[in-house]
Parts: structure tokens; sequence; C-alpha cells
């Protein structure tokens, strides 16, 4: 969709006339029609305003730059930097956790998911073993077969899930279908029918280590607030035990 209809569209989304939002963002009603019907494109001043004036979140942000020019996205918002990312990661919570972009690429693990892998696979790097070339991931973590599946309890319910949850992701970018492919070709993800029913109300994972088993709840966060169209591509999966035995072994 070209830029001009994406804004008439985010503008009607809201019920808003053109003179509303003209006068919201600052700028002329002759001007916002000119930019909805295609005569004329923002500048950055004009841009920034819009986003702000119609408190996009990040999917419709990254939308309506998308159909403007993908070299607007980069002036408009920066990454979050690693500071931040290290933080949210290790604040959120106590249990292991990583931070990862859509396409799965890792950002930052924290303490306790270090210690985690530590203790599944003494003397081994599960992030180094799994890594594509591109570096690590954390589909790859799940599903190479040196990866997590190696202790998986219940690959029927976890692998369908995972890749269910990439699928979602490569849906809205196109770049991601390369890790999917890679992905989905995974002896793990091959075994799976892909036939199979309505995905769990509460998704559990459990891993057989030894003599226990681990059972988790993974949960993922998606950070984001208007005008942060880069938190939008933030991913922080929590792991929280699923019972008392589970949260016994995360506290060692």
């Amino acid at each position: 969709m070209a830029f001009g209809p994406a804004l008439a569209r985010l503008r009607r989304s809201r019920s808003w006339s053109q003179e509303e939002l003209a006068q919201l963002a600052g700028i002329s009603q002759r001007h916002l029609s000119f930019l909805e019907t295609g005569r004329s494109l923002p500048g950055q001043r004009s841009l920034r305003r819009l986003i702000e004036a119609l408190a996009l979140r990040g999917w419709e942000q990254r939308t309506l730059l998308e159909a403007l020019a993908p070299s607007a996205l980069q002036p408009v918002a920066s990454a979050p930097d690693d500071a931040l990312i290290e933080y949210l990661t290790e604040g959120l919570s106590q249990w292991p956790s990583y931070a990862f972009r859509p396409d799965g690429t890792l950002l930052f693990a924290n303490c306790a998911m270090a210690g985690l892998l530590s203790w599944a696979a003494p003397g081994e790097d599960l992030w180094q073993l799994t890594a594509p070339p591109d570096g690590a991931n954390v589909y790859d973590l799940a599903l190479h077969p040196m990866g997590l599946v190696r202790w998986m309890d219940n690959p029927d319910d976890v692998v369908p899930e995972t890749i269910r949850r990439l699928r979602i992701e490569a849906a809205g970018d196109s770049t991601i279908v390369p890790v999917l492919n890679r992905v989905e070709a995974f002896p793990a993800a091959r075994a799976q029918d892909r036939g199979k029913g309505l995905p769990p109300s509460v998704l559990i994972e459990r891993y057989r280590i030894g003599e226990r088993v681990l059972s988790l709840i993974p949960v993922v966060s998606h950070l984001a607030s208007p005008g942060e169209i880069e938190l939008d591509r933030l991913r922080i999966e929590i792991f929280m035990p699923a019972d008392a035995e589970s949260e016994r072994i995360l506290r060692m």
C-alpha cells in the first residue's frame, strides 16, 4: 500500500476527519490532503508529528514507514541500546529469560538462563553449538539437534508451538522466511504433524535431565509504546516454573 492510502486508513481507524488530524499534528489540512492523495510526501518533521498525533503502535509505524520508504525507518527511531536490553532482561524476572529479535536473533540472556543451560549441559556452550552463521538464535537453541530438543519430554506439544510462533513472525516480515525454512528443516520439526489441532491454552515445556523433569511455562513479552518502533521488535521470553519441583531446580 502506498503512503497516502496507508495514512488515510490510519486516520479513519481513529474516526478522525482530515481537519482533526491536521490540527493535532500541527500541519495544514491542505498539506494533509496532499499527503493522502499522493501529491506530496512528508518531510521528517511532518512525519514525526503525524506519528505522535496518531499515537501509532509499533506495527502501525512500521507499516506506514515502509509504505513511504524503507530508508525512512532509521531516522525516526533508534534501537534500544545494549544496556537497556540487559536491564530489562535481568530485571523483569528472577527466572531464566533472554531478549531476542522477531527472527530469533539473541540479544541478551540473563544470569539465570546461563546457569540453567550450564546445569543441563555441563562443559557445553549450547548457544555456540546451535548457532547459525549469523549468530546465536533462540529458535536454533530450541530445535537444533544439539539444542534443547535433546532433553524435551513433550516435543509433540513444544515443537509445533515453537514453529507456529516463528511462522506468525514470518507472516509479517518476509526477511524472517529464510530463518523459518532453516528451522523447519531440523529433524524435530520435520517429525511433527502439521495438521495438529488447536494449540494448548497454556503451553508447558517439560525437559528430562537425568532423573529430574523440569517443567516450564514460557511467557513472551512484547515491549512497545507509541513512538517506540524499535521496542516493538524486541521480544523477551521468561521461563517460569510450572510446579514446586521445577522451582526448586531453578533456585539451585
